[in-house]
């Protein structure tokens, strides 16, 4: 069994072997600092992630910076509603990646017409990396379809379910 002095001794001499290479050492803390704390916010906005969100690049429209949704419905224009739990949000950006683009054909905008329609606003604050924007992005929950830039999707059953728990969770007024 060792004794604490031992134990001291045996840890000098191998904080010795670095004494020669103290550049060495102090490079590898400098740059395990710089990674430590740069490393998270450029995860956060993950500029290698390949994917798109409803055929928008995501660093254009990254899932980690919408963080609040608004809501108005065309039954009641008069109650903005809106939304601010980032997990579900998150979800649903994620969901919204698999969403699969529509043909523009005249008889499916025709069966839209009729259909109640959700205004969503997709809310981006400002950041270091890019500035605060909203997007206007409009659901048609009787057809699971979105319409957003210009273009319709056809979106999964996770997105629909994110989009319901989202539609019972909001609270009145504006952010």
């Amino acid at each position: 069994m060792l004794s604490f002095s031992s134990l001291v001794f045996s840890w000098r001499m191998r904080l010795l072997r670095f004494k020669n290479h103290k550049f060495a050492v102090i490079l590898s803390i400098v740059f395990i600092v710089v990674i430590l704390l740069w490393g998270p916010p450029a995860y956060k906005e993950s500029w290698l992630d390949p994917f798109s969100t409803l055929n928008v690049p995501n660093r254009v429209l990254h899932p980690h910076a919408i963080n609040k949704l608004g809501m108005i419905n065309s039954d009641d224009p008069l109650h903005p509603l809106y939304y601010t739990n980032k997990g579900i949000i998150l979800e649903l950006m994620r969901n919204l990646q698999r969403a699969t683009p529509l043909s523009s054909s005249e008889q499916a905008l025709l069966a839209l017409e009729n259909q109640k329609v959700k205004y969503f606003t997709l809310h981006r604050e400002p950041s270091k990396f890019h500035v605060e924007e909203d997007y206007a992005l409009q659901y048609y929950s009787e057809k699971g379809i979105v319409h957003f830039g210009q273009q319709f999707f056809q979106i999964n059953e996770a997105s629909i379910y994110n989009f319901t728990q989202i539609t019972n969770g909001m609270t009145s007024g504006w952010w």
